[in-house]
């Protein structure tokens, strides 16, 4: 053991002295590379992240104390970017040219400079310490005191230089004492100035007794330019204002301020004078529908007015004036205000009718009135895409897909948008759901949807005064249809969606679904087995138990089992074998002999275990192969703070309830030899389900990022329904979940399942992970994920380890960890993430804990784009 640790420290040793002399490789003689920074203030060390950014030069990034990319980087070479191995190996180089062709050295040569830019490429070069950087870094420091009230503050550095070419440098701040405000006085010449500044005083970002910053008077700035031009003072602009300090009344470091704004300059001719600045109201809006350079100089040929709006095209009208006013913000007879002409630009380019460089400009009348008008170039009416994309699954290992989409804007004039798709799928699967897997290609998948939307609330009564058009809300119709041939069970769907969606404020959405109906249908229940050959198996292992009743065998065995089915004697009985004289099992005759025979009592109480066992695999394959209706109606809610894609330092929060079958259940009146209620002949699926979910994001700086999430969600049966259909149940494991297990491997519970797919009503999960840039375009995370599903209906087939019982089920929570690499390709992010079990709920109390981590066991996910 001594020995082993000897060899450990001795390797890490190695390590270090290797990375401390590789990493000043192409520091040139003279110069030292940049190895640390400190900041002093006033004596004390100041690690703060936004100090650190006024510095013009920060240390090459390290991972775990090490610079990878700084190291990548080394191992190129710079001097011989033109003269590559093996020409800066002669003698090699000599040798090869014996051993291979011309053709072959050229190869090599190439390939060895492709690698070396790479290399180059890749890493990030050493931080040479620059004293004029160091110059301007102590400059900013003291700037940035400055602005924050500290007029009396000096910088100053020291820089301490190292053995083997590095150096540390420290910055030194002595800040002083800060400044206040005092007094604040105003000088605003225009009465109607004056009068708006008043009114909203209380709403300043400077006041007396605070202290001063630089940023406090630039965001006053931006305060007193939106009130203003908010408010129909359509002239004024930041340039007209100033802030003056009187900087001569020094009590106790405070000092007055002045802000000035005085009339407004006008030049006429050569001459400049002096006007009050007056509020201006809209005394015309004008909309051109067919703008563009080609046409901006032909005649209007056709107009139409609506609410005071004209409307005016080059050729005939063909949008509706009256749903192209729902976005119209910019009102006649209103005050001019700026956020009117961002929210009308805003509402336009959502129609997806307009090209989205929409022009608003606005012509002063002698009245001194504004007539605005808007220019808006119209997207082509028709466009026709194609998609082709490669899919893998674990049942279907390979296919190619091909999309073909047609969109169709403003159908009905009223900006509309219409989009017809279909799409086809050739597939390898293993095995063929008729048990053929002679060609390649032995599965079909189709589909195609339409969909309608209209920029609108499309309801039997107004809701103008619930959901106002300043909340852009839409109606959105689609109907989409399913088929699958020689897949699984051979599911086809058919689905029909009418909802609507509006936006309250910057941050929060709005989703309702009046409608959503889903009618799923399995046309090869037969094929369940095939499928799902891990419940087979279990049987197979439950039949050693209780022997099967052989007379049951009536039903042929599937097709890809055996290809032949043969009779023996044994003890007076005949027993079916295949050719080799294994007892065959018909999964369903057995299903039907354990839990539905004369015999089932007597299996029930000799073998309890194994009975419940069998029940459970049953009632997993009745709610797989089920068709049912399910429609669904539906509310949610998002929120998400943030500001724009630069900001990464925000949280969202979504919520979201629906109801399958509560509406419904009113129209159906018939029931099916189940005493389940039909409608159309079609079993409704009844059930409540509530989902919530957080993200936080915290940004370190911007290479670095840790992100927080939790979800809860829970499903209930009631009425006509004893579990939730499959395809609205909760699953735990995979790629964006809990990633150190499979999709459906985990749970329910502490229930150690040998179900092939395993699914609960309820669900938590909570996700930490921290992500942060490598090389380029590289970057790694560390994460942490937590979670499980269970089961809290009533059912009596459920095992008490898959039940959720409140704290206790606490301990039922799986842990994973791991390590993830992700490489941005700008438009997308490919993902690869390592999960390790790190607590496994099912296994015994003393190997829960870290039983299974190690590569062995762990998962390995791949994705595309970040997981939350």
């Amino acid at each position: 053991m001594l020995n082993i640790c000897t060899k450990i420290v001795l390797f890490i040793l190695l390590l270090v002295i290797l990375i401390s002399c590789s990493i000043v490789k192409h520091v040139p003689d003279g110069q030292y590379l940049l190895e640390k920074n400190t900041i002093i203030v006033n004596d004390k060390q100041n690690s703060s992240l936004e100090l650190q950014s006024y510095l013009q030069q920060k240390p090459n990034q390290r991972i775990l104390g090490i610079p990878f990319s700084l190291l990548i980087y080394n191992l190129g070479n710079t001097d011989t970017l033109d003269v590559q191995w093996p020409d800066s190996k002669p003698e090699f180089a000599n040798w090869f040219s014996k051993k291979f062709s011309k053709k072959q050295l050229d190869a090599l040569r190439r390939t060895s400079k492709g690698f070396n830019r790479w290399l180059l490429k890749s890493g990030n070069a050493p931080v040479i310490s620059d004293p004029a950087k160091i110059k301007k870094s102590v400059n900013a420091l003291e700037r940035y005191y400055f602005n924050n009230g500290f007029w009396d503050v000096t910088a100053s550095f020291k820089e301490f230089q190292k053995e083997n070419k590095r150096v540390a440098v420290e910055y030194a701040i002595i800040s002083g004492e800060p400044y206040f405000l005092d007094t604040i006085s105003t000088y605003i010449k225009s009465p109607a100035l004056d009068s708006i500044y008043k009114f909203h005083k209380n709403k300043s970002k400077i006041s007396q007794g605070q202290q001063y910053r630089l940023e406090n008077f630039e965001e006053e700035e931006d305060r007193l330019v939106s009130l203003f031009r908010n408010s129909g003072i359509y002239h004024f602009g930041k340039n007209v204002m100033s802030f003056d300090i009187d900087t001569t009344f020094n009590e106790k470091n405070k000092h007055n301020v002045a802000l000035n704004i005085p009339n407004r300059l006008v030049q006429q001719g050569d001459s400049v004078y002096q006007l009050p600045f007056k509020i201006q109201k809209i005394k015309k809006v004008n909309v051109f529908t067919d703008f563009s350079f080609n046409t901006k100089d032909q005649k209007i040929q056709d107009s139409a007015t609506f609410n005071k709006i004209h409307f005016y095209a080059v050729d005939a009208l063909k949008y509706n004036p009256k749903y192209i006013a729902n976005s119209i913000i910019i009102q006649p007879d209103s005050v001019y205000k700026d956020s009117e002409l961002d929210l009308t630009r805003k509402y336009l380019r959502e129609l997806q009718n307009f090209r989205p460089s929409i022009d608003i400009k606005y012509d002063e009348n002698d009245d001194e009135t504004l007539t605005a008008n808007v220019f808006l170039t119209p997207l082509k009416k028709y466009s026709l895409g194609w998609d082709t994309e490669f899919t893998t699954s674990n049942i279907k290992p390979f296919g190619i897909l091909g999309k073909l989409s047609f969109l169709n804007r403003n159908v009905f004039k009223g900006a509309e948008i219409f989009e017809l798709s279909f799409q086809g799928s050739f597939l390898n699967t293993s095995i063929g759901a008729d048990g053929n897997n002679e060609s390649f290609f032995n599965a079909l998948e189709i589909g195609s949807s339409a969909s309608l939307r209209i920029p609108r609330i499309l309801f039997p009564f107004k809701t103008n005064r619930i959901i106002p058009k300043r909340m852009t809300p839409k109606t959105n119709i689609s109907l989409s249809l399913g088929f699958q041939e020689n897949i699984g069970l051979d599911r086809q769907n058919i689905t029909g969606v009418l909802d609507y969606t509006w936006q309250s404020s910057n941050t929060t959405r709005h989703k309702f679904e009046l409608l959503n109906v889903q009618y799923i249908n399995n046309r090869n229940e037969e094929n369940y087995f095939n499928v799902y050959r891990s419940e087979l198996n279990n049987l197979t292992s439950i039949s050693d138990d209780i022997p099967e009743n052989n007379e049951l065998n009536v039903i042929p065995v599937p097709n890809d089992l055996l290809t032949e089915i043969y009779e023996t004697e044994a003890d007076g009985i005949t027993l079916r074998t295949d050719e080799n004289g294994n007892r065959i099992l018909i999964p369903q005759n057995y299903l039907n002999y354990v839990l539905n025979s004369e015999d089932s009592e007597s299996i029930q109480n000799t073998y309890p275990e194994e009975y419940a066992f069998v029940n459970n695999i049953e009632q997993q394959r009745l709610i797989l192969v089920e068709d049912v209706l399910v429609p669904v109606i539906s509310y949610g809610i998002n929120y998400n703070n943030r500001e724009d894609f630069r900001d990464n330092n925000f949280s969202t929060f979504s919520a979201r309830i629906n109801s399958s079958g509560t509406i419904t259940s009113a129209f159906t009146t018939s029931t099916n030899e189940n005493d389940r209620k039909e409608l159309f002949g079609l079993p409704v699926a009844q059930y409540i389900k509530t989902e919530v979910e957080h993200k936080k994001y915290w940004a370190f700086n911007r290479n670095s990022t840790l992100v927080f999430r939790n979800f809860i969600g829970v499903a209930v049966p009631f009425g006509n329904s004893d579990a939730i259909p499959f395809s609205r149940s909760y699953r735990a494991g995979g790629s964006n979940d809990i990633r150190a297990w499979r999709t459906f491997d985990l749970g329910p519970g502490s229930e150690l399942s040998t179900l092939e797919f395993n699914v609960g009503n309820f669900k938590f999960t909570s996700n930490l992970e921290y992500r942060f840039k490598l090389v380029n375009n590289l970057n790694a995370a560390f994460f942490i994920d937590a979670g499980n599903i269970w089961d809290i209906s009533n059912s009596l087939v459920s095992s008490p380890e898959a039940k959720f019982t409140g704290f206790n089920s606490i301990k039922d929570i799986a842990i994973g960890s791991g390590v993830g690499a992700r490489y941005d390709f700008s438009f997308l992010i490919f993902r690869f993430d390592i999960g390790f079990k790190t607590y496994e709920p099912y296994l015994p109390d003393s190997n829960k804990w870290f039983k299974n981590y190690n590569f062995n066991k762990a998962i390995y996910n791949i994705g595309i784009n970040y997981p939350f």
